[in-house]
């Protein structure tokens, strides 16, 4: 090959050397990040609804639960009628009952 053709082939590897160093150090910094992200990561859920148990009137029937950003909310049907109660799902501390009465 040609002087200039030797040149010319020398700088083509120089910036795909470059170009895949680039990439390298780019993918180590992706894979890093997701490292971190899951190393860090808590046990949300499990720490949010500690609580074992939830304390409802004798003879309450159950209609519907729902779980969400760290309540428990329980709407059953018992003898005085239906109701919703609210529960701190780390401690199960009742936090508020709302009587369900009909209009």
């Amino acid at each position: 090959m040609s002087p200039e053709a030797e040149a010319v082939m020398a700088k083509a590897r120089r910036r795909a050397g470059l170009s895949m160093l680039v990439m390298m150090v780019g993918f180590m910094a992706v894979v890093l990040v997701v490292v971190y992200r899951l190393a860090t990561m808590g046990g949300g859920v499990a720490e949010q609804y500690a609580l074992e148990a939830i304390a409802l009137p004798a003879g309450a029937q159950v209609i519907s639960t729902q779980i969400q950003d760290g309540l428990v909310t329980v709407t059953y049907n018992g003898e005085a009628g239906q109701a919703i109660r609210i529960y701190d799902g780390a401690n199960g501390e009742l936090l508020r009952e709302i009587a369900v009465i009909a209009e």
